[in-house]
């Protein structure tokens, strides 16, 4: 399920970036020199495990996810370090009148410019073994700017890291085009015969 449209207005946060720039080229501009190009970029996004529950786990996402199962409702879920550097849903379930824990394991990846969560095991109620595992399959688009593309993704306690890089990456081509130097004079108007008389 793609959920791009179901974030949270206030989107997904970065607890930190780190970047490295190589090959950094200024050119002039109005407002002085300013970058125009690198050679290379590279660097890494720290997202919390809490900051992507936040992102996702609202009702509005959790709910689409168990949409047209019969007996389940008001979902609460969050997620967490999982075991082979995945990352586990983990909450409960409403269902015969109590709650329910129910925890899903998943593989993490990125698959172009999209954060995929793939579930490998579900575990809870009897009755969630019978259900499609694809169904809690989660996919986010991200998208990075100046043409920088995603390298990878791995987790550490409470976190997952996406690394990223670009070559050859040019800035904002109206800050940083080079300013033209003076413009030369127009040359005179050709005389024609009708002048000459």
């Amino acid at each position: 399920m793609i959920i791009d449209y179901l974030l949270s207005k206030q989107g997904l946060r970065v607890e930190q970036a780190d970047v490295s720039v190589s090959g950094l080229r200024f050119t002039r501009s109005k407002k002085g020199l300013v970058p125009h190009s690198a050679a290379k970029i590279t660097g890494s996004f720290r997202i919390t495990l809490s900051d992507l529950s936040a992102a996702i786990a609202r009702p509005e996402v959790v709910n689409t996810l168990i949409a047209g199962i019969p007996g389940i409702a008001r979902p609460e879920l969050s997620f967490a370090n999982g075991d082979d550097g995945g990352v586990k849903i983990i909450g409960s379930v409403e269902a015969m009148g109590r709650r329910i824990p129910m925890t899903a394991s998943t593989r993490i990846a990125l698959t172009g410019n999209r954060l995929v969560l793939s579930a490998t095991r579900l575990e809870g109620l009897p009755l969630f073994n019978a259900l499609p595992l694809q169904l809690l399959n989660l996919e986010l688009p991200l998208n990075l700017p100046l043409g920088l593309t995603f390298t990878g993704v791995t987790t550490e306690p409470g976190c997952l890291l996406l690394g990223f890089e670009g070559a050859d990456v040019e800035f904002d081509p109206e800050e940083s085009r080079p300013q033209p130097g003076p413009k030369p004079p127009e040359p005179p108007p050709d005389v024609t015969a009708e002048d000459a008389e």
